[in-house]
């Protein structure tokens, strides 16, 4: 017979009162009322505004209501022009905002909408070109920062913009295992990657962070996740199923990831507490290079490849809080 250790890869705790911070599939033995209690995980997609073009390739900051999404490319297969255009969410419609200085997809973006971060990627249809620019936004304007000690695409981004993380990516030819740290002016180089990948997804800042799936060749979806704390690498909880060219929202403790490609399209979404991840509501559409960002509590998706490039936008509420915390019995 499964057991629950088995399933969560964790034993169930017996503790005095019930946890404060307890997410989606947490269990526990309460010793004072002597009840089983658990978190059920809720929540659910539901349709949005359109974005304004289709899209994909393009990152995504902010929150649900306050968030933007910027860069990427308007078509494919073939000539795939990379755009500068900025457009700002605020939880029901999107506006137009600031303009790249420098045009590219497969950029990484971290920070608010009134002080986001945009760097690396590829200005080139083709992707021979990759940059390391780094631009800075106000929310109104973009402009130019000090770039990436690496050039990179497909990278990872997450933080606020004066301790954000730039993790992994492709630089042509081989993935990357670099790590960098900004401080709001600088990028520093921070500790290697133990797996050289692209397109995997980062929750955290600078001195605290995770790293979740990515590949190392189109088919090769991981499954790897890497802890950071603020100087190395150390391996992690991996993630059930191999997945790349997604997005994900909220702090290495509590990340909503959802999308990508394992190897087909994915529609996917699952949680992580800090200890374990689990399932949650699936996206309407599956599709991969997506843009999205925000919380286990609020999050977006917008853009990507499903398998036609789209411009549909999703939202994630309700999830894990204490009025799902239940008391399980025998029937």
């Amino acid at each position: 017979m499964t057991t629950f250790k088995e399933i969560r890869g964790q034993l169930i705790k017996s503790v005095a009162s019930d946890p404060a911070n307890a997410t989606g599939g947490d269990m526990w033995y309460n010793s004072t009322s002597q009840v089983l209690k658990g978190v059920v995980a809720s929540g659910a997609w539901i349709s949005a505004t359109n974005y304004p073009t289709i899209l994909y390739r393009g990152a995504a900051f902010g929150t649900q209501t306050a968030g933007a999404v910027t860069g990427g490319s308007v078509n494919s297969p073939g000539a795939q022009p990379s755009t500068t255009t900025t457009a700002e969410y605020n939880g029901s419609g999107w506006s137009t905002g600031g303009g790249l200085n420098l045009a590219r997809r497969g950029l990484a973006a971290a920070g608010t909408q009134t002080a986001g971060l945009a760097f690396g990627g590829s200005p080139s249809p083709s992707d021979a070109a990759i940059t390391a620019d780094t631009e800075e936004y106000n929310g109104t304007a973009w402009t130019e920062s000090n770039d990436l000690n690496t050039a990179r695409q497909f990278l990872a981004g997450s933080g606020p913009q004066t301790a954000a993380i730039a993790v992994g990516g492709r630089t042509p030819p081989p993935n990357s295992t670099a790590t960098e740290e900004y401080n709001g002016s600088s990028w520093t180089n921070g500790g290697n990657l133990a797996t050289a990948r692209r397109a995997g997804t980062s929750n955290g800042d600078s001195s605290n962070a995770i790293f979740s799936g990515g590949e190392t060749a189109p088919g090769t979806q991981l499954t790897n996740v890497e802890n950071y704390n603020g100087s190395s690498w150390t391996s992690g909880t991996a993630i059930p199923t191999g997945t790349a060219a997604w997005a994900s929202g909220g702090p290495q403790t509590a990340v909503l990831a959802f999308g990508g490609r394992s190897p087909g399209l994915s529609a996917v979404t699952i949680g992580y507490d800090g200890t374990s991840w689990s399932t949650r509501p699936s996206m309407a559409t599956a599709r991969s290079m997506v843009a999205g960002t925000g919380s286990q509590t609020a999050a977006f998706v917008a853009t990507g490849e499903s398998p036609s490039l789209t411009n549909a936008v999703e939202e994630f509420t309700g999830e894990t809080t204490t009025a799902n915390v239940k008391t399980f019995t025998t029937s």
